[in-house]
């Protein structure tokens, strides 16, 4: 992009006031730029010391409803390497990132050989072994964004996929606790088919999609069918509590545990911790 078109971009931004301030990376840092705070912590184990990372949507933040402001347009054109997820997660913000990113920049979509196998559903990281096909998208962008520091990316790769094998040993020892009969996870929002597919569980979701919408008649059919089966509990995500779930489960004796699809926020900062997170509660309100 001109030099002019980024100081305007700059003064449009300051003008508006910013929604995630940009990171100022050091002189042997690369700036790096994420959708989600949840891409932003698996580039940080990929990159290390050697990167400086923003999220465009921020922490505690949900992407389905985040809108942009010209100072994300700042913090993509003074990427070097950008991130997203693909899929309809963070589509909708591919214009935004066509149209700031630098000629000399590199972007990576972290999920896109996944998504070449005709998976729909973009919640791909709720499976950690998933997970490694991110962190190699990642790997590989930074490697061609910074080839001199080819090697410690390369070294922090390795050390970080350890990490998720771990995180998949762990989750797996947790779910075990639960009695097979209710090994059922039902969500607000439909976003844990990976998940349940990995640990051989059943996934259903009272809403699809973004989760706006939601119907009365069919929480109370839900949570009949729930009562029926005998499941203690059903789940949802911070972001989405509804009042009609919270009330319809109260009645019908049902607990609604927190979980988490891809908002980091002070009860998770990571994305293990996430998941770790989620794998625990569900052991302890299903067991």
């Amino acid at each position: 992009m001109a030099f002019p078109a980024v100081i305007g971009l700059l003064l449009l931004a300051l003008a508006c006031g910013y929604s995630q301030a940009a990171a100022t990376p050091s002189a042997n840092q690369l700036a790096v730029v994420t959708t989600t705070a949840l891409l932003a912590d698996l580039a940080r184990n990929v990159g290390g010391d050697l990167v400086e990372v923003t999220a465009l949507v921020p922490a505690g933040a949900d992407v389905h409803s985040f809108q942009s402001t010209p100072a994300d347009s700042v913090a993509i054109n003074r990427a070097d390497l950008v991130v997203s997820n693909g899929g309809d997660l963070d589509g909708f913000l591919n214009p935004l990132i066509q149209g700031s990113l630098s000629d000399d920049a590199v972007r990576v979509v972290a999920a896109a050989p996944l998504l070449k196998t005709g998976g729909t559903d973009p919640h791909f990281w709720q499976n950690p072994i998933f997970t490694e096909n991110y962190i190699e998208e990642i790997r590989d962008g930074l490697i061609k964004a910074d080839p001199e520091n080819s090697l410690d990316y390369q070294v922090n790769f390795d050390s970080y996929k350890k990490d998720l094998a771990k995180l998949d040993f762990d989750i797996a020892s947790m779910l075990d606790t639960v009695d097979p009969a209710r090994r059922r996870l039902i969500t607000f929002h439909d976003a844990f088919g990976h998940f349940a597919q990995r640990y051989g569980w059943e996934a259903s979701a009272f809403v699809a999609s973004d989760g706006s919408q939601i119907s009365p008649g069919r929480v109370v059919e839900m949570l009949e069918q729930v009562r029926e089966q005998g499941i203690p509990a059903v789940f949802a995500e911070p972001q989405f509590r509804s009042d009609i779930l919270e009330n319809s489960a109260h009645e019908a004796g049902i607990e609604v545990g927190t979980i988490y699809s891809d908002v980091l926020d002070g009860n998770v900062t990571s994305y293990i911790d996430m998941m770790l997170f989620n794998a625990n509660t569900l052991a302890r309100l299903l067991r």
